[in-house]
């Protein structure tokens, strides 16, 4: 489910354009529209257009609600300062290539290439979103979400991608994460009975973690992955092999 999990650009469909600002919308419409884009997501997991207008549309009436733990977080404060952007303009993703094995920074680089990803999944700040700390926070997360993969180790897979939604609700509170780890749950526990599980313990684990979302990784491109994950407090999950589901699964 592949909230950051593309290798293009993401272009909205010019049939479900945001307004100016989300909440302009009543929160009848938001959640009208949002369910509209869940049900296209589960059917067409890789329609990763539907799942950031669910976002978008699910987690609006939260913001002020969640806003209020980033204005009081200092290390977030330096973020947003700072400007902080993970992209190609701002990465050497060669020079992380050449660094040593057990670094962040080269765990990162070699998780990109593997999948076939690219640190430029986005194209400007996020539509529908005036507030900008909102869009820079919205951005810096949808930009570090690999990371979170590689601290974590969950897969890009469906059901790797269910349990860090799980992780990520822990985390953040944001409701689009919840139902899509539940949503992606109900759907997919059959062919994986396991999955509830394991979204339990993601989501466990997000709760003893420190925040991910203002941690400044540019600053540990060079530190052992380890020693990141001690100060994150994340112990990644075992190493397992990508589980295909099959297309009639989510159709």
């Amino acid at each position: 489910m592949m909230t950051i999990e593309m290798m293009t650009t993401i272009q909205t469909p010019p049939s479900d354009v945001m307004p100016a600002d989300m909440l302009d919308l009543s929160a009848p419409e938001r959640w009208r529209r949002a369910l509209r884009a869940l049900h296209r997501t589960l059917t067409n997991p890789e329609d990763t257009g539907q799942v950031l207008l669910f976002v978008g549309y699910a987690n609006a009436g939260s913001i002020d609600r969640r806003r209020a733990r980033f204005e009081g977080d200092a290390a977030w404060a330096r973020l947003l300062r700072e400007r902080r952007a993970i992209d190609s303009k701002t990465l050497d993703l060669e020079a992380l290539l050449a660094l040593p094995a057990d670094t962040l920074g080269h765990a990162y680089a070699h998780f990109l290439r593997s999948h076939g990803l690219t640190p430029d999944v986005f194209d400007g700040p996020p539509p529908g979103v005036r507030d900008p700390m909102i869009a820079y926070a919205i951005q810096r997360l949808r930009q570090t979400h690999d990371l979170w993969h590689v601290v974590t180790n969950h897969e890009t897979d469906f059901v790797g991608e269910i349990a860090l939604q799980a992780f990520t609700y822990a985390q953040l509170e944001a409701p689009a994460s919840l139902i899509l780890a539940v949503a992606g749950t109900l759907r997919a526990h059959r062919e994986v009975p396991t999955l509830a599980h394991d979204a339990i313990t993601a989501f466990r684990a997000g709760r003893r973690a420190n925040r991910l979302a203002s941690f400044p990784w540019e600053d540990h491109w060079t530190t052992p992955l380890a020693d990141v994950r001690r100060m994150l407090n994340v112990t990644p999950v075992a190493p397992r092999a990508r589980i295909e589901l099959p297309t009639t699964l989510v159709a």
